[in-house]
């Protein structure tokens, strides 16, 4: 256990665990004149040491009432430092629709807090019929940052903070897609998922020539208080370093760091279409670990019947994270959607994150608006209440899957269902990338192949495409009904590893 001076006055010392830190140093900056994390963090000590208070403002009906659509008809008109020369503008949201949590949002300049004035004037509401007494002083609800991205010199927004402790992100080009969050809390526990939400938001103006853009938040909950400090930096990928200290108000049944939320629909003979004719409508189409010991593995996502929570126990995370692998229109047909333009967001622990599990937890859907895909960290050690929790990480919004598994990997995954015995499945899996890109097809590559739970591999081949020059595994597989089989597949040649695993757990086929 580390011993951690609490930022205040006081010359008492603290317990507190440290994810991965050895230091949680702060330079001559942080002075307790300037506002730096350190004061956020002295918020959310003191919020931590009192009973939490469960009130919110009242929002007018007119607010509260509107679909995600009509919600999104509102829209600020007035950015903030729009006429500064600074590098990045925020615009502001409304309470309303889904979104009911006020939050006070203050700017920093120069060390210094200032208000950021409320102004009903600054808001445009569409084709709305707007009521006359909609009142003047209704605050933010969240806040999106702009820079001059895809369009120069035109603003253009990369990334979004509302609802909850919620953020997404998109680098040059992209659409919104995946998710973070700030904290998750019992994620699919029978006792009900818990939301935390950012009470409090400070945004650090920025200097002329600025590259990145620094947001302090301060969360709250009835079981979990925290203190963040992001610095987000746009581009052709879009970066967000994450700083953050949390107390819990008491213990809690599972404590989620780093978490995304995605969804996934169907593709690829997974999940169900309920009659949509698109190949393919998801987010995401594969959660990628890389384990401390050296081992990358790839999970395709699925749409289950029911709920299913899949852990992978790790020691020393080098990182996790939700990608879309299909880059081409042709995969998806939507036009509207356009799912080929969805980032892949990967999360890169600073230091040691010690043991652990990835936890994945996928939710049945029979449509494409709702997320129904979580995935995040769960510390193998809870701190206890009132104990501070240090952690740190960087998260990248990003298009451009290549670089990112430096093995060969799957490239595509098709589930079909076999017509000669019962329950069996047909599982493809295509290996492309890394050293395999050079290699002809005599080569003697190996597929190891294997399903546990009392699965059985009733057959496998493995064939090689000479025009896209990828490897293709072609099993049979026959679960035991009731009880799905986790399959694992990799490559190798000469008894050298050539992919990392492809990982699935796979239920028996319908009879």
């Amino acid at each position: 256990m580390h011993k951690y001076p609490h930022p205040r006055s006081s010359l008492k010392f603290v317990s507190v665990i440290i994810l991965g830190l050895t230091g949680w140093v702060y330079g001559a900056a942080a002075l307790a004149d300037d506002f730096n994390l350190h004061t956020v963090e002295s918020k959310a000590h003191s919020l931590v040491e009192r009973p939490y208070d469960s009130r919110s403002l009242p929002i007018p009906a007119f607010l509260k009432n509107l679909s995600p659509e009509q919600y999104s008809q509102i829209q600020d008109t007035s950015p903030l430092w729009q006429n500064d020369t600074t590098p990045f503008q925020a615009q502001f949201y409304l309470p309303g629709s889904w979104f009911h949590q006020p939050e006070v949002i203050r700017e920093v300049v120069n060390g210094q807090v200032r208000p950021i004035p409320f102004k009903l004037s600054d808001f445009s509401f569409g084709d709305l019929k707007v009521p006359a007494d909609l009142p003047d002083n209704l605050g933010y609800a969240g806040f999106r940052l702009l820079a001059p991205l895809n369009t120069p010199p035109s603003y253009n927004e990369f990334i979004s903070f509302l609802g909850a402790t919620y953020f997404r992100a998109v680098g040059k080009h992209a659409i919104y897609g995946t998710s973070a969050r700030g904290l998750g809390i019992d994620t699919a526990q029978p006792s009900g998922e818990i939301f935390p939400y950012f009470k409090e938001i400070w945004l650090k103006k920025p200097q002329p020539g600025a590259q990145d853009m620094v947001v302090y938040a301060l969360m709250d909950s009835p079981v979990a208080t925290g203190a963040y400090r992001f610095t987000i930096q746009p581009g052709d990928s879009t970066t967000v370093q994450v700083q953050a200290t949390i107390y819990l108000r008491k213990p809690v049944q599972v404590l989620e760091l780093a978490p995304l939320t995605s969804m996934y629909w169907h593709g690829h003979g997974r999940g169900i279409t309920a009659g949509d004719w698109h190949p393919a409508q998801h987010d995401s189409s594969d959660l990628v670990m890389a384990d401390g010991n050296g081992e990358w593995l790839t999970r395709p996502i699925d749409n289950p019947l029911q709920i299913q929570t899949t852990t992978y126990s790790m020691d020393h995370p080098v990182g996790f994270g939700l990608i879309q692998q299909d880059r081409q229109f042709s995969a998806y047909q939507g036009i509207e959607t356009q799912y080929q333009r969805r980032p892949s967001v990967w999360v890169q622990p600073v230091g040691d994150w010690g043991k652990g599990q990835v936890r994945l937890v996928e939710l049945p859907t029979n449509n494409r608006d709702m997320d129904n895909i979580d995935v995040f960290w769960v510390p193998a050690r809870e701190p206890a209440p009132k104990t501070p929790l240090h952690f740190a990480y960087n998260l990248r919004f990003f298009l451009d899957n290549h670089g990112l598994i430096p093995l060969a990997h799957p490239v595509g995954t098709y589930l079909g269902d076999d017509t000669k015995t019962a329950g069996a499945r047909t599982v493809v899996i295509d290996f492309a990338g890394g050293a395999l890109t050079k290699l002809p097809g005599s080569m003697p590559i190996v597929a190891h192949l294997s399903a546990e739970n009392g699965g059985k591999v009733l057959s496998q081949k493995l064939e090689w495409d000479a025009k896209a020059h990828f490897w293709r595994v072609i099993a049979v597989i026959q679960p035991q009904a009731g009880t799905p089989s986790n399959v694992r597949c990799y490559l190798t040649l000469d008894k050298q590893v050539m992919t990392n695993t492809w990982t699935y757990l796979l239920h028996a086929a319908k009879e």
